[in-house]
């Protein structure tokens, strides 16, 4: 996550003058994208499990810790075990979005290497489909995320698992200067970004976990600042790390 572009520049300056470390890398990380291609595409709105009266673009995803009641007939309301994770949580939207980001990142990498655009063509197909296409979409929030069943249906540490969409930051910035990535293509993945942000500053779940205190509190800052810097709010980004000295470090 979070890929240093300076790192990643001079080791593409490696790979073209034959490097045996590098090149051995790039034939690992060529091989994963070939494997890769044919999977998919990601989405969301082909729910196993829907909840009522909500949108099928939103994201929905259980709490990993919470399990039937043993105790009721209905197994309502889930009780928690800290530390153990519910299998029921792979039949929500949390896998399908891990497997997007894995993709991607793992797609635009190895076409910013080998400059095979089948890589970068395939990337931005399931960047589109995931966050571009009003049939198959993902809505900027994650009002639904992490919910316990008979108890609420969304909390805000669910915002912890966006940080994978980290991975599709990076894989922008990846992809930016190939054919396969328009300028109209980036434009509407911005738009996306700065709405799922405003969700995450102003909501009641964002504004949850921007006061938690554990790993939750950090994450939610890692994602706001990576958040920022990529839609070129610089001054904003900075504020937050500053303020994570002391909210945060201290």
């Amino acid at each position: 996550i979070e890929s240093d572009g300076a790192a990643i520049a001079a080791a593409k300056q490696k790979f073209v003058s034959g490097d045996p470390a590098v090149v051995a890398v790039v034939k690992v990380l060529r091989a994963r994208a070939e494997k890769m291609l044919a999977d998919g595409p990601f989405t969301i709105v082909e729910k196993k499990h829907r909840l009522p009266g909500v949108d099928v673009h939103d994201y929905v995803s259980l709490a990993p810790y919470y399990w039937p009641n043993p105790d009721t007939k209905d197994r309502l309301p889930y009780v928690r075990h800290d530390g153990h994770r519910n299998p029921e949580i792979q039949e929500y939207d949390a896998k399908p979005m891990s497997e997007l980001a894995d993709h991607v990142y793992t797609l635009a990498l190895a076409s910013y290497f080998t400059g095979d655009r089948r890589f970068s063509d395939r990337a931005t197909v399931l960047l589109g489909i995931w966050f571009f296409d009003p049939a198959t979409r993902m809505n900027p929030n994650l009002n639904h995320a992490q919910l316990i069943k008979g108890i609420d249906d969304g909390r805000g540490t669910g915002i912890i698992e966006s940080l994978r969409l980290l991975n599709v930051v990076d894989a922008v910035g990846l992809l930016q200067g190939s054919p396969s990535w328009s300028a109209e293509n980036q434009k509407k993945i911005e738009g996306w970004f700065a709405d799922f942000l405003n969700w995450m500053l102003t909501s009641e779940n964002g504004k949850d976990e921007a006061a938690a205190a554990n790993n939750h509190g950090t994450w939610y800052d890692a994602q706001a600042v990576s958040y920022m810097l990529f839609l070129g709010k610089d001054s904003a980004a900075r504020d937050v790390v500053e303020a994570a000295m002391k909210k945060r470090i201290a």
